[in-house]
């Protein structure tokens, strides 16, 4: 929420979150059914690539009209690497496109592993992850790339890891569930208003895993109110949350502009609702007339079914 004035930070927690349910939805759709390393690697290409060069190529088309307007936060944009998604220190064309340079990381380790019996998969990518780190750690490496390829951010990946291990216990107490969710809340409270959160992973991403952990293990208890509006509501905001997750960068650029000319930038409650029910509003609409349309497309040069942000990533 940069364009709001007002200093809020918390908005940027949204990718630990986001390496957290990545965790988890690599362990489910593994543990569900048996993939080669191609055929995994494979499909996060087709599921992930596609939009995300389609909006580079539009902000490289802005950057090259109005460099300024790619990124104003300052710095020097990588146009090659922001397609190859190789992280070198400089910014990506979009600016949250290095968080699938994460991402990708994640699923060549995960893809690596799937040749071991399914007992030992999650363990070894957990090891891997946290050697990496370690590494990191300990070596403390100058050069951008091995910097980050050993951040700590990958422990976020583990953390998802470790929250769907914990959803797949074959019996679970209400008190427990709820009590992690009423926990991660309480954590995430303490940095809502953080200025210079100093340790992500443990201010933001334990607390998310612990939420999102408890809040899908009461999934039955959810269930129950599917046909509300706001299951509903959620639902559709699911569907097009890759869309809304590219998108919200090109989003706030404008609705940042919009915000200054009503003059509520110094209002938090008015400029924060304006740009984040804007960014939803905008990525939906990137989901049906960009997102849609792509994997359509892709349907008809392979044959299979329409891929949408419900065949998770």
């Amino acid at each position: 929420m940069s364009g709001t004035g007002s200093g809020w930070q918390f908005g940027m927690s949204g990718v630990d979150l986001f390496f957290i349910i990545s965790g988890f939805i690599m362990c489910h759709i593994t543990a569900e059914r048996e993939a080669s390393a191609r055929v995994f690697l494979w499909a996060r290409v087709k599921r992930i690539i596609p939009l995300y060069w389609t909006l580079s190529l539009i902000a490289l088309v802005v950057f090259l009209v109005s460099p300024k307007m790619v990124n104003s936060s300052g710095g020097v944009t990588t146009i090659i690497n922001s397609f190859t998604l190789i992280p070198d220190g400089k910014k990506f064309l979009i600016q949250n496109g290095w968080t699938l340079s994460y991402e990708f990381l994640f699923y060549l380790l995960f893809a690596a592993v799937l040749w071991l019996p399914r007992s030992l998969r999650f363990g070894s990518v957990v090891i891997a992850l946290c050697g990496l780190v370690a590494i990191g750690a300990i070596w403390q490496p100058a050069n951008a790339t091995l910097k980050f390829a050993t951040g700590p951010l990958l422990l976020e990946f583990v953390m998802g890891i470790g929250a769907y291990v914990y959803i797949r216990q074959p019996r679970h107490y209400l008190t427990i569930d709820a009590g992690l969710v009423l926990a991660g809340v309480a954590i995430l409270t303490e940095s809502f208003w953080a200025f210079n959160v100093q340790n992500r992973v443990l201010f933001y991403g334990l607390p998310y895993a612990m939420i999102f952990a408890g809040f899908v293990s009461l999934e039955p208890i959810i269930r129950r109110g599917r046909n509300s509006w706001a299951t509903r509501a959620l639902e559709t905001i699911g569907e097009a949350s890759y869309s809304i997750y590219l998108f919200h960068p090109f989003a706030l650029s404008v609705l940042g502009i919009v915000v200054k000319k009503l003059h509520i930038q110094n209002i938090p409650p008015f400029s924060v609702a304006v740009m984040v029910s804007g960014s939803l509003v905008a990525g939906y609409a990137c989901y049906i007339f960009v997102e849609r349309n792509i994997s359509r497309i892709l349907m008809n040069l392979s044959g299979r079914r329409l891929i949408t942000s419900a065949d998770l990533t």
